[in-house]
């Protein structure tokens, strides 16, 4: 039986689906963010004024830390597709990414702003 790919090319094509994997992670991870905070500064209704102000806050934070981790998890990924472009193994295009990230921190910002109001 022919192999059809080097163990070189395995270990890369591993380490792509595992940065890719990781990717993902940090999108899920900063729309649950994206999501408790937007329920916790609109959903949450506070009859005392200081803890609405309060629970408006933790919210607009939670909303930041989404788009950190939208931003963290692309720049992590760019990174290990220079490693691999280096070694000579990326074939595929990063624009899909960006494209996406890029949606999500624009309706990050949307959500913080309708969160301010």
């Amino acid at each position: 039986m022919k192999e059809i790919f080097g163990p070189d090319e395995l270990s890369m094509a591993r380490t792509l689906l595992s940065a890719e994997r990781s990717f993902s992670a940090w999108i899920r991870t900063g729309l649950a963010a994206l999501g408790v905070g937007l329920a916790v500064a609109r959903a949450l209704i506070f009859k005392n004024y200081t803890h609405q102000v309060i629970a408006n806050v933790v919210g607009a934070l939670l909303i930041i830390l989404a788009a950190i981790m939208f931003s963290y998890g692309l720049i992590s990924y760019h990174r290990i597709r220079i490693r691999l472009s280096q070694a000579g193994f990326l074939r595929r295009s990063l624009s899909a990414m960006i494209l996406m990230t890029v949606i999500l921190l624009i309706i990050t910002v949307l959500v913080l702003l309708i969160t301010i109001k």
